[in-house]
């Protein structure tokens, strides 16, 4: 067996273990909330989510009064890793875009082009000094 598919053979095993862990936890989430709070199992909507270990598919659980959301997810936010802190800190580093590029892609499971690279480490840039200015 060589170097390649060792690598991704042990990716995926990590990556099911996460899912696994992360499932147990947002089960456990849910009951937590239900005995503090009270109401009722509402069943799942699936979710994806990137993570440091590739994108993972998530059941994530609900109640039926709708009061209820996962406390170790961000509403709306589809990665783990931040994106725009991932390309700031490669940028900052004087990394290249298309190598950036890369980097991202392989740390986070997902291909991104030199253009989105530029993309969000402009627009981060431009949050922050909207911030700094009075």
């Amino acid at each position: 067996m060589d170097q390649d598919t060792l690598q991704m053979i042990l990716r995926e095993a990590v990556r099911e273990t996460v899912t696994q862990v992360l499932q147990a936890l947002l089960n456990a989430d849910r009951e937590a909330f239900l005995r503090e709070h009270g109401g009722r199992k509402n069943g799942y909507y699936p979710r994806k989510l990137e993570t440091a270990f590739g994108q993972v598919e998530l059941s994530i659980p609900r109640d039926r009064e709708g009061r209820y959301y996962p406390s170790l997810l961000q509403p709306y936010a589809r990665r783990q890793v931040d994106l725009g802190e991932v390309a700031v800190a490669l940028y900052a580093a004087g990394v290249s875009q298309r190598k950036a590029a890369e980097v991202m892609s392989l740390l986070l499971g997902h291909r991104y082009t030199h253009e989105t690279v530029l993309e969000v480490v402009c627009r981060i840039l431009l949050e922050k000094k909207k911030k700094t200015t009075p």
